[in-house]
């Protein structure tokens, strides 16, 4: 077998996000990675997490090349705007998929100014970047594994929207109860507004769903 070239791992691995952050306590995180079932027909969703806010964001794809994750990126990026984002997330911390090959691009926006740095998990370590890991049992509430996703529903954007839009709305202990959408509202409005304008909605509580039926 061809030996994968993994030249995009140097100064990017697990000890240098330690080192880098240690270096920039105040810095903020946003952990990256991609959820699906079908990897040969998709879909396949790019999860984000920004850990300072508890608030889970996400990125629809029928497949998932390098190319379609940067673009995936450029997406949150636009919709927040390059100040908003550069404010958020400081670090990209991600899996060593090859789907997340593409280092440059995912922290070079196209107008050559940084975007963000870009750090990858050791082998087989899922839980450095656990508190996405977390978010991803809730998503499996709506997406079962074992599913046609698109069977039940997720055929596109508008459909992940109202998924995050319920797993935002709810509550978590470490926002002592708040939602990520309350957090995110009180301490950042302008952010909101953004994350507002590109789908994700406020939910009553009382009518937060988190079963598959929700995507009908």
């Amino acid at each position: 077998k061809k030996r994968e070239n993994r030249a995009f791992l140097k100064g990017r691995e697990y000890k240098d996000f330690l080192a880098y952050r240690d270096e920039h306590p105040h810095a903020h995180i946003l952990q990256m990675d991609t959820v699906y079932n079908d990897v040969s027909n998709g879909p396949f969703i790019q999860t984000f997490k920004f850990i300072g806010l508890g608030l889970m964001a996400a990125v629809f794809h029928n497949s998932k090349t390098a190319t379609d994750m940067v673009h995936g990126l450029d997406l949150l990026d636009e919709a927040l705007g390059s100040t908003l984002f550069n404010e958020h997330a400081h670090i990209l911390l991600t899996d060593r998929g090859t789907e997340f090959s593409d280092a440059d691009g995912l922290e070079i926006r196209g107008d050559s100014t940084r975007r963000c740095r870009v750090f990858y998990c050791d082998p087989m370590q899922s839980g450095q970047k656990g508190s996405l890991e977390n978010n991803h049992e809730r998503l499996r509430y709506i997406c079962p594994k074992e599913t046609d996703l698109r069977a039940i529903g997720l055929t596109g954007q508008d459909k992940l929207n109202l998924a995050l839009s319920h797993i935002n709305s709810a509550s978590v202990e470490s926002l002592a109860g708040k939602s990520p959408i309350e957090y995110t509202k009180f301490m950042f409005p302008e952010l909101w507004e953004k994350l507002l304008s590109f789908g994700i909605c406020e939910i009553p509580r009382n009518d937060i769903i988190l079963k598959p039926y929700l995507l009908k």
